[in-house]
């Protein structure tokens, strides 16, 4: 039996041979891909409940074979696009606060402070961490939020009609591509989405440095954080790697001090 997102697309699809042959199947693509993304977003709680959600911070949590290798304590205002990074590398520790507007991965930030275990950087020091703190925000952001990306400016969506995976469940099936210049590399996606429940069910991707797609990655427990849904979990296919994400907050209130630089007084003090 169809769902009622598989019978709409098919409906789509129909509908769309009155249009004539030229530009036919890019029409059938868009449409459908556009449907897939209105109801993902829906899921995850609407684009009212998203755009009211000031406040993101989670912990990136990266384990292989069931040793903890990464994490990443993120904080961001997406109104002000100000953000803290913190993590451990080796023995060094590195605390970065800055805006994200103001850091292009092509070219010198213009802003931003870091310190390495408690040290202040400067200088081409301080603008090197800079964009390596940038680059992990865009990777580190886009595991927990991508299904909120769908309908970003930018990002193209392409209908790939039913694929059934491993589970032995037939799953609609989006491709994302991205233009020039979004973000700190060209990768594309595929997202496959629950026909049942609106949210993504798992997702492949086709790094730019690679020769073939990856493994197909899960999306796992979901979950309602403040005023949207988010998945907690990610697990490859094959092999034993898993990224998870710990404390995670969605608000519509930024928290006091948040922001504050190490040394920063209040005022008054």
């Amino acid at each position: 039996m169809r769902t009622a997102l598989s019978t709409a697309i098919v409906a789509l699809a129909a509908a769309s041979i009155a249009c004539g042959p030229q530009g036919r199947r890019e029409a059938v693509e868009r449409d459908s891909a556009v449907l897939v993304a209105e109801r993902l977003m829906d899921a995850l709680g609407g684009e009212k409940a998203w755009e009211e959600t000031r406040f993101v911070s989670f912990r990136w949590i990266v384990e292989r074979e069931g040793e903890v290798v990464a994490d990443r304590k993120h904080a961001w205002d997406r109104y002000t696009d100000e953000y803290r990074l913190e993590f451990a590398r080796g023995e060094d520790t590195t605390l970065a606060y800055f805006n994200v507007l103001s850091i292009k991965h092509d070219s010198i930030p213009v802003s931003g402070d870091v310190w390495v275990d408690g040290n202040r950087l400067e200088g081409a020091a301080r603008d090197s961490a800079l964009q390596r703190a940038y680059g992990i925000f865009i990777n580190d952001t886009y595991w927990l939020l991508m299904p909120f990306k769908w309908r970003d400016p930018g990002v193209h969506l392409a209908y790939e009609g039913l694929q059934e995976l491993s589970d032995g469940r037939t799953y609609p099936t989006v491709h994302l591509t991205y233009d020039e210049g979004l973000g700190v590399t060209e990768d594309q996606f595929w997202g496959f989405v629950d026909p049942e429940t609106g949210l993504l069910a798992a997702w492949q991707y086709h790094l730019q440095d690679r020769d073939a797609k990856g493994s197909i990655v899960w999306w796992r427990d979901w979950e309602q954080v403040g005023p949207v849904r988010m998945a907690m979990d990610r697990r490859w296919e094959d092999g034993d790697a898993r990224i998870y994400f710990a404390d995670v907050v969605a608000s519509r209130e930024v928290p006091e001090e948040i922001f504050e630089r190490p040394g920063q007084s209040r005022p008054g003090q």
